[in-house]
């Protein structure tokens, strides 16, 4: 009869153990799904808006407007906005070349501006410093590590950089044609377009793992769910990815309008697309099903 029992009881939790284990693999293996709900959209009254960055300090967003007409004719401007698409200042900072990636550090918000990496206090509202990058072709997006390292892409010039106390450097001085970059703690997310690649790149190594291929990406956000990012393609697509699974949740390319270097502000899952030549800012809201 003890034999009996003791039996059982070691089939009941052989069964028991086998049936956690498989609801934890089914937890762990299933990738989460994502849409995407229109929230507002401007009128078009950007002028080639090629970013959006948001301010969690100051809740407010700020748009490089590239205005453009010819490379380097000083009309390019960044706008200063509401999160509800308002605009406070259209004009906010003006008389630049083509503005592009843009962070913030240290209350000063640094941006690309074709062949020059601009400062502006922010506080102030005024454009403080201006920095030449010697040899530069077109200087596209902009990410800030925690200790202040701005790093930039040059498309053309096929080149990553970093500003660093006071000093240009280049990084990797021949890379596939970067754009877009994100900043991810010891690594940097980086779009290399010209072989359609999102790599994850160790900041002191260079060793990399790729995360994602077949996206040309533009602008990178991590989500703030998991290890999820938010891409976009200048072609008027976006997508989110790990690196198991790329789920596209936008795509106006067909109505040619495009989705440039996005801005998202982790707290509400708000998404903010700038649409270049279509001249208007689109916000959307992340959707976890």
């Amino acid at each position: 009869m003890k034999k009996t029992i003791s039996l059982l009881i070691v089939s009941l939790l052989i069964v028991s153990c086998q049936g956690r284990k498989s609801a934890d693999n089914t937890s762990n293996n299933k990738p989460l799904s994502f849409s995407i709900t229109e929230l507002w959209s401007t009128d078009t009254i950007m002028k080639t808006p090629e970013s959006v960055l948001f301010d969690p300090e100051r809740n407010i967003l700020y748009v490089a407007n590239m205005n453009r007409v010819d490379e380097g004719d000083n009309t390019g401007f960044i706008s200063k906005m509401n999160t509800d698409g308002t605009v406070i200042d259209m004009h906010w900072i003006d008389g630049l070349n083509e503005p592009r990636g843009m962070g913030i550090y240290d209350n000063k918000l640094y941006a690309t501006d074709m062949d020059r990496l601009i400062v502006i206090d922010l506080e102030k509202g005024e454009l403080v410093e201006s920095i030449p990058v010697e040899g530069a072709e077109f200087l596209n997006d902009l990410a800030i590590g925690e200790d202040g390292t701005v790093y930039f892409s040059d498309s053309r010039a096929g080149k990553l950089q970093y500003y660093k106390d006071g000093e240009i450097s280049d990084w990797f001085p021949e890379y596939p044609n970067p754009n877009g970059l994100a900043d991810a703690d010891e690594d940097l997310i980086v779009c290399a377009t010209e072989i359609s690649e999102i790599r994850k790149m160790n900041k002191a190594s260079g060793a990399y793992e790729v995360m994602a291929t077949g996206i040309n990406g533009d602008g990178i956000e991590h989500s703030g769910i998991e290890d999820y990012y938010i891409v976009s393609e200048w072609a008027g697509r976006m997508h989110i990815i790990n690196k198991d699974t790329i789920q596209t949740v936008l795509d106006t390319s067909n109505e040619k309008i495009n989705s440039a270097d996005i801005g998202y502000n982790p707290e509400t899952k708000i998404i903010y697309v700038p649409t270049f030549y279509d001249n208007r800012v689109v916000a959307y809201t992340l959707n976890e099903k």
